[in-house]
């Protein structure tokens, strides 16, 4: 069990809060250590007293920004201390049930839940198993009503049946019959037992489709959108889903506080990939999450065809190449002469970075989390403008000049990141990790690289400072927790 889960079970216990663990309690294991969500069901007139303790114990609420939130039903996430895994909460204060993706059912039973609940210590609370049966049941049929919910359900068939399962013993199935005509007298006991057997078998699945059907049209009353409504909504989350699964997103969530910009920055070698590649598939589990390299933006519309003539450039004329009058203008204590075609390439990096983090910058505040490889620092420095030290000088024409303010003002119009994570490393470590990666760079530019990397400087926004030179895990660990911090 994750640590922040055990103390928020055993603080709502203390209080006295009414709540329970009011479904898929067959897989709570796992659940409990982070391999699923925690779906507690609060009382409405304890709501205060929950949220105020979850706060405490660093949970902080989240939003889907693609869709409106349901009713009555909030997220909340908080990394554990010990794991770094993210627990999910799903707090209930209504039982708002029914397909995945709409939930049309807001059903009574709240008491029935509620009462009798069992669970001590930093044990959370659960309902009888009969009335989750009631639940389960009516959760499963209804789902088979949609041509959307039924290609979700094919991936999740073992599971339930697994559940089913579980769910059926005996003294299950009789307090589920004697709950029933209480708290869901519209749906009669034929129609439930019919349904528990359906599943049970299975039973072939268009009778399991028109027991759907049947429990939909005894549960109409309880129902929050019509039926017209309901299919329009599906499909638009249907489409949703899809859009963050193929991004790489499993729920496609956001901070309650929104979106950010995390930008990785440091010498070469020194871990900028395999630290963005790890926070991402970390957060990628939970949030909207888009990784971006900065050091090599995409072209646009303006620049693709002359991005197209620099690999050519570059063997043609080699002294030209970025990396090489960048090294020469660092070392320079007076302004170097610097060609047009040095120069005529720095303004249209520039601009395709710009480009590139506007474009983050306004994703993020939509939602998503962007994690960027390298990002613009001051003038002079890596990824940072390369002309400013031609601005005042007479050596230069004024064309040149003329660009290197346009350079200047295309870097100021990219705003700052919201956290930066600095990494540096010994010379001799990023020479070591160079020499054994797939792609290698020449030792003698990642000695100017790793000289230069000195220059960034960050004034307007959060910067953590980070050594690489230990294990990896202990660097991933200080990461995610300066990542969470600013979450």
């Amino acid at each position: 069990m994750l640590r922040v889960v055990g103390e928020l079970a055993k603080e709502l216990n203390e209080a006295g809060i009414r709540y329970c663990h009011w479904k898929s309690n067959w897989a709570l294991g796992e659940s409990v250590r982070g391999d699923g969500d925690l779906d507690l069901l609060v009382h409405r007139e304890d709501g205060s007293r929950f949220r105020a303790i979850a706060e405490r114990l660093g949970f902080r609420p989240v939003v889907d920004a693609a869709n409106p939130p349901f009713p009555a039903v909030e997220h909340l996430h908080a990394m554990d201390p010990d794991s770094t895994v993210i627990a999910h909460v799903h707090a209930y204060y209504r039982v708002v049930t029914g397909q995945s993706l709409v939930k049309n059912y807001r059903l009574p039973v709240e008491a029935m839940l509620l009462e009798n609940a069992r669970g001590e210590g930093s044990c959370l609370r659960v309902p009888r198993k009969g009335a989750e049966l009631i639940i389960f049941i009516v959760r499963m049929l209804v789902k088979h009503t949609s041509p959307f919910e039924l290609v979700l359900l094919r991936r999740q068939w073992k599971k339930i049946r697994a559940e089913t399962a579980w769910l059926l013993d005996d003294s299950a199935l009789e307090s589920a019959r004697e709950l029933l005509p209480h708290w869901l007298p519209r749906l009669d006991p034929p129609t439930f037992e019919r349904a528990v057997r359906a599943l049970q078998r299975p039973a072939p699945l268009v009778r399991r489709i028109a027991l759907g059907y049947r429990i939909r049209r005894r549960l109409r009353a309880f129902a929050r959108h019509g039926a017209i409504k309901v299919q329009i909504v599906e499909v638009r989350k249907f489409l949703n889903l899809l859009s963050h699964r193929l991004r790489g997103s499993k729920k496609g969530l956001t901070p309650n506080a929104g979106g950010a910009v995390i930008a990785f920055v440091g010498s070469e070698a020194s871990g900028k990939s395999t630290l963005a590649n790890e926070i991402g598939s970390w957060l990628g589990k939970h949030y909207t999450v888009d990784r971006i390299h900065a050091g090599k933006p995409p072209g646009t519309l303006l620049t693709r065809l002359p991005n197209l003539l620099v690999p050519l450039m570059r063997r043609l004329l080699p002294s030209s190449r970025s990396t090489v009058v960048e090294a020469r203008i660092a070392s320079s204590e007076n302004p170097p002469a610097i060609s047009p075609l040095f120069a005529l390439r720095s303004v249209s990096l520039a601009w395709d970075r710009r480009a590139l983090l506007l474009r983050a910058h306004a994703n993020a505040a939509n939602g998503r989390i962007v994690l960027c490889d390298r990002y613009p620092s001051g003038a002079g420095a890596i990824d940072g403008p390369q002309l400013a030290r031609v601005l005042d000088s007479s050596h230069h024409s004024a064309w040149l000049r003329w660009l290197a303010r346009l350079e200047t003002r295309l870097y100021a119009d990219i705003p700052p990141p919201d956290l930066v994570i600095y990494l540096s490393a010994p010379l001799n470590t990023t020479l070591a990790r160079n020499q054994a990666r797939e792609k290698t760079e020449d030792d003698t530019y990642v000695r100017k690289r790793h000289a230069r990397s000195a220059d960034f400087t960050f004034d307007r926004t959060t910067v953590r400072r980070i050594n690489t030179d230990r294990p990896l895990w202990e660097t991933i660990r200080e990461v995610k927790a300066a990542v969470w911090k600013t979450l």
